[in-house]
């Protein structure tokens, strides 16, 4: 076989074809700050004004980096935390315009009252040890966590809740995001004839006053929680007939998990009916000496540690004097847990937009599985949940 002759055209025209330049762009968040090394936050990348991921929102991993390969001559920027749901989608920020080199925003949260930063980039730096790389600075404080958290409106409310809500229950709730003008509500028990009413009392939230200028309870943080958390706990709470509920935080920007800091969870501490009040705390029992807790019996205490010692023991006979004693201390959680605590359990449990339910007696992750596990206060979700009802729903645009 001969090779392939090949000749050029002395007619033929040149057509130059341009080639963008590629750069690297990350996006580097510190949030230690609040304590929250490894925090999920949910983004949404926009490049030139275009959504990418097909609108679908990530969360920050392990690494704490948001990598993209783009364009040079590209405008990045980013949509966070609740404001990533397709309905939000107002507050584009940390934007970068990318020029002839890599680009590095380096973001860091920052604890305080600080409402004169803005969620913006500045002047690139280039540091002698890498000349090729735009660096850049940002803060992530207590407002640019507010702008990045949807504040509901009652119209929202109204048309979020489920379809079989009450309708004095969708009327109460309805009311948080029309302004309360004090931090009590009062919903008419549709359920319970024996309760003429639900208290529900609302704790300021010192997390968002520490790190937001002229934050209010009623105005500015209640209404950034989710209506459905309201909605579900308000229900269960009348079926079950509670009288009082004391809620102590809502939507918090600074403190523990995403799940408050987007708006999708609720922490409750006390509940009350004609029987008496239920104090949600189970304080003190990984604690030596006697118990100071009414929720946590001596006995309790005892059979739990020797579970404890038995469980890192390696022989058989230890092994099933584990389980033998693990066994017993679980009898002992039942027998502990109030039955108003009970019977608001398996209420929530119902609620279609409910996903988890932590407190200290027991923790459901996923309440789909159904599977429910005593608190044995070792992890650290369960240690955290050992003094209140803590509840999350589910709201897959926001975080899975």
């Amino acid at each position: 076989m001969s090779d392939a002759a090949a000749t050029l055209d002395t007619n033929a025209s040149v057509k130059a074809v341009p080639v963008s330049a590629r750069r690297t762009v990350c996006y580097q968040f510190d949030t230690t700050a609040s304590k929250a090394k490894t925090l999920a936050l949910p983004y949404l990348v926009v490049i030139d004004g275009k959504i990418q991921n097909g609108g679908k929102a990530r969360t920050l991993d392990i690494s704490r980096q948001i990598k993209l390969n783009v364009a040079t001559g590209s405008k990045v920027a980013l949509y966070l935390n609740s404001d990533v749901h397709p309905n939000s989608r107002q507050y584009p920020v940390y934007e970068v315009e990318v020029g002839e080199h890599d680009v590095l925003v380096n973001i860091v949260e920052k604890k305080g009252q600080f409402s004169d930063l803005k969620p913006v980039v500045g002047k690139p730096e280039f540091r002698p040890s890498n000349s090729r790389v735009a660096c850049y600075q940002a803060s992530l404080t207590g407002n640019i966590w507010q702008m990045v958290s949807h504040r509901y409106t009652e119209a929202e409310a109204n048309s979020l809740m489920p379809d079989e809500t009450p309708a004095v229950v969708r009327d109460a709730v309805c009311s948080i995001y029309r302004g309360l003008p004090g931090a009590m509500l009062k919903i008419a028990n549709h359920k319970n004839k024996d309760t003429g009413a639900l208290v529900v009392q609302f704790q300021r939230s010192g997390n968002a006053e520490e790190n937001i200028k002229n934050c209010s309870l009623m105005k500015d943080v209640l209404p950034r929680t989710h209506p459905c958390a309201f909605a579900a706990l308000f229900s269960a709470a009348c079926t079950v007939g509670i009288d009082e509920i004391l809620v102590t935080s809502t939507w918090r920007p600074m403190h523990g998990s995403i799940l408050h800091r987007a708006g999708l969870g609720l922490d409750i501490t006390t509940i009350r009916d004609a029987d008496g009040k239920v104090q949600i705390n189970r304080e003190g029992l990984t604690e030596p000496g006697q118990s100071k807790n009414p929720n946590v019996s001596d006995l309790e205490k005892d059979l739990y540690t020797q579970s404890q010692k038995a469980s890192k023991a390696k022989d058989n006979k230890s092994s099933n004097d584990s389980s033998e004693l693990l066994n017993k201390w679980k009898a002992q959680v039942e027998k502990s847990d109030p039955k108003l605590m009970r019977k608001l359990r398996e209420a929530l449990g119902k609620e279609k937009s409910i996903k988890q339910i932590f407190d200290p007696w027991y923790m459901e992750v996923n309440t789909n599985n159904g599977q429910i596990v005593a608190n044995a206060q070792i992890t650290s979700n369960e240690k955290i949940h050992d003094n209140h009802l803590h509840l999350t729903i589910w709201e897959h645009n926001i975080y899975e």
